[in-house]
């Protein structure tokens, strides 16, 4: 906002948004009356009624066809300093450099209006704050380079030389017109700025005329370019150079030969400036139309090397200085007809980002290292406490499924001693019948036979049998009842059990593939649920969770449980629903028992019979 001044260590963008048009800035500064105007009892025929607004006092008849009133963005009074217009016009077009953004300050005006006097007090506020931003920026890297040249009789010099050779234009696809070999000084300071400041003054040209003694016989155009970038690399969009150039433009006064009463060589310095100033007149009028008819740059030097200020890449401002006096009506109703076209003109101001390969190189250097060395943090920690974790989990599951796996062959060990036992009560029974009192033993057999048999739980885990005058008891699991189904179970979470094994060896050989290789040292065997002293200090590899799971009591009746684990998994070549080769095997012990005892079961019945008759 025009007036707002900076606040310290504040980085506010000072731009517009990049690409979006603006249209040029006007302001009118009315002086007051000098000493040969008063002498001449000069009256002021102009009035600033508010901010925005000048108008035209007299009512002669023959006035009455222009306009009365003229409004532009800011308006200033003879009671106006230049401070002022600098701080609540100015100020915000001048540091949009700072950011970037070209920019350019005009001062148009007709001969003796104070265009030169207004230029250097706004030249120097603008340096002033310049230099202010760069000290209070600390985190940019700040280059401010300084040119200055004049346009004296279509010839472009270098003000910051004594050469008064003139300088060509060339026209530079990327830059736009550029003049060759002009000196670009490099600032060290603010007081370096000052210096040079006058030695151009000190080399421009001036003349006296009849209506200024120091009239300025030339357009200067004073050039700051500033450079910046970021000291250390904060990211792509904050990191890049930025480079723009703000234009200090003091143009010549136009005048007429009759009122200026000149002569020889200041008659012909006067017409080249009119000639110009014409030029820069009908290039402002065909862009306040519109961008779509010719506009004649090349007409002359000065709107060639100020195209991008006039219709292009810059923020622009125009401050227009005008005489009160009723001496100098018609170039004043002129400025002010130039000024109402010059607002109407809108240009495209941008950021301009520079992206050297060199600096390009050295950002994505330091983001390399930067990602590297946060590629190694993230494995020195989460990665090493994430496998970590998950090893130790997996050592859990492992450690409960082995202690399952030992209860579950203790319970199949128990079923076949009780099997055994069955079976050695058999063959008692048959030896019961070579004795001499066969046919008792044989109606107690047939007794026994016909009876439900009693249980009893005991805590002897062998199954003893005793028998009494009724009915065998039978000590521990039933043997002649649901211990097929007890074995079966058995049986079948043995495969289930089998079968989670292998699926965790495969899971675990997986995890130690994929963790081979991190930052962390390998982890050492386990075994029995514990690890290995020796191969703890191991760092070859990493040991799989699952080795020395077979390690239950001893590395051979780990070798057998494996075997019979295999043993009970169905083969390809089986059917559904078939036993196992040692499921089969207990399914034709059973057979064959219930064969023995029918053939029993129909010899002692023949006995009976052959006794009864």
């Amino acid at each position: 906002m025009a007036g707002e001044e900076l606040i310290p260590g504040e980085t506010r963008d000072l731009s517009l948004p990049s690409g979006q048009e603006e249209n040029i800035q006007v302001f009118v500064r009315l002086r007051p009356l000098n000493d040969k105007e008063i002498a001449r009892n000069d009256v002021s025929d102009w009035e600033c009624i508010n901010n925005n607004t000048i108008i035209f006092k007299n009512t002669l008849p023959e006035r009455s066809m222009f306009p009365a009133a003229y409004s532009f963005d800011r308006v200033f009074g003879y009671d106006s300093p230049t401070k002022k217009l600098y701080e609540e016009g100015v100020k915000e077009v001048s540091l949009s450099v700072v950011s970037g953004i070209n920019s350019s300050i005009f001062a148009y005006g007709q001969t003796s209006s104070g265009k030169t006097y207004t230029m250097r007090g706004i030249t120097e506020y603008a340096v002033s704050d310049i230099y202010n931003y760069v000290e209070k920026h600390k985190e940019r890297e700040f280059v401010l380079k300084f040119s200055a040249m004049e346009i004296y009789n279509e010839s472009v010099r270098d003000l910051l030389i004594s050469d008064t050779n003139p300088l060509r234009l060339l026209d530079d696809p990327e830059r736009g017109t550029v003049v060759e070999r002009l000196t670009e000084e490099t600032l060290r300071d603010k007081s370096h700025m000052e210096e040079l400041l006058a030695i151009c003054e000190a080399q421009r040209q001036i003349g006296e005329t009849s209506l200024n003694e120091t009239s300025s016989r030339s357009h200067q155009i004073l050039r700051l370019t500033i450079e910046s970038s970021a000291r250390e690399y904060i990211g792509a969009d904050k990191s890049t150079t930025l480079t723009a150039t703000v234009n200090f433009v003091d143009l010549a006064g136009s005048e007429r030969a009759s009122q200026a009463v000149s002569a020889g060589v200041r008659l012909k310095e006067g017409s080249h400036i009119n000639r110009s100033l014409l030029t820069l007149g009908k290039v402002v009028r065909k862009l306040s139309k519109g961008k779509n008819a010719h506009i004649p740059y090349r007409d002359s030097k000065l709107t060639r090397i100020l195209q991008n200020s006039l219709g292009g890449n810059a923020r622009t401002a125009i401050i227009c200085t005008m005489s009160p006096a009723r001496s100098q009506i018609e170039q004043s109703r002129n400025t002010l007809l130039f000024a109402s076209c010059a607002k109407e003109v809108a240009t495209n101001a941008q950021v301009n980002v520079v992206m050297s390969d060199k600096a390009l190189v050295k950002q994505l250097q330091r983001e390399l290292a930067k990602l590297e060395s946060e590629m190694k943090s993230l494995g020195s920690t989460s990665g090493t406490y994430d496998s970590t974790t998950l090893l130790k989990e997996k050592e859990l599951i492992i450690e409960q499924m082995e202690k399952e796996i030992r209860e579950l062959t203790r319970q199949r060990d128990l079923a076949e001693l009780r099997m055994e036992n069955l079976l050695q009560s058999r063959l008692d029974e048959y030896s019961a019948l070579d004795s001499p009192d066969a046919p008792n033993s044989l109606h107690a057999g047939l007794d026994t036979c016909n009876k439900t048999p009693k249980f009893q739980n005991s805590e002897n885990p062998e199954g003893d049998f005793v028998l009494d005058d009724s009915a065998p008891n039978f000590v521990g699991l039933d043997p002649c009842q649901g211990w097929e189904r007890l074995l079966k179970k058995l049986m079948k979470n043995l495969r289930v059990l089998a079968r989670k094994l292998g699926a965790m060896k495969q899971e675990n050989q997986a995890i130690n593939e994929k963790t081979e290789g991190n930052v962390f040292s390998p982890g050492p065997r386990v075994k029995n649920g514990r690890l290995s002293e020796t191969e703890a200090t191991d760092g070859n590899a990493v040991s799989s969770p699952c080795e020395g799971v077979g390690d239950i009591e001893t590395e051979e009746s780990s070798i057998k449980w494996e075997e019979e684990a295999n043993a009970l998994i169905p083969g390809p070549g089986e059917k559904e629903g078939n036993l196992s080769m040692t499921e089969a095997t207990d399914e034709d012990a059973l057979s064959s028992i219930e064969v023995e005892e029918s053939s029993i079961k129909r010899e002692t019945e023949n006995d009976v019979s052959l006794q009864g008759s």
